[in-house]
């Protein structure tokens, strides 16, 4: 993405992003929208203690830009998984290192091209978003970059 900061990778930086993964990971239960708001697709931060992925994203870029982390540098994406085949919500950051993704689903940060996922569509720094050819997509295999 042109023109977005890179955050460096410095050991400590990488343990500030890990801990903020895990931090919200921990704290917050998963919970579908229409379960216990009665609506689908509510994009918020969790309430009190419950959200689904897109909570857990914004929830986590909004504990890292309160560190100090640029929030130009950190976006959300909508993924498909490879091989469990559902959408999904992640937040990523882009770093010196690579860029890196956050999910609620894994206390493991890991750079986007080793993630099982597809990319349906990123957030751009404006709030505009991005959208990505699907065809090529090979449902039941691990994505190939």
């Amino acid at each position: 993405m042109t023109g977005v900061p890179i955050v460096g990778w410095l050991p400590e930086m990488r343990t500030t992003i890990d801990a903020a993964n895990k931090e919200v990971n921990a704290r917050c239960t998963f919970a579908p929208d229409l379960e216990w708001r009665g609506e689908e697709n509510i994009w918020s931060f969790p309430f009190r203690g419950r959200g689904d992925c897109e909570d857990f994203a914004l929830e986590k870029r909004r504990l890292l830009a309160s560190v100090g982390i640029p929030r130009a540098a950190m976006t959300l994406a909508i993924v498909h998984h490879a091989t469990q085949l559902y959408s999904h919500v992640v937040l990523l950051i882009e770093t010196q290192g690579g860029t890196f993704v956050l999910d609620n689903l894994n206390d493991q940060i890991a750079c986007w091209s080793e993630a099982h996922f597809y990319f349906e569509g990123r957030e751009r720094t404006d709030g505009r978003w991005d959208w990505y050819e699907q065809s090529k997509w090979k449902f039941g295999q691990e994505p190939r970059y």
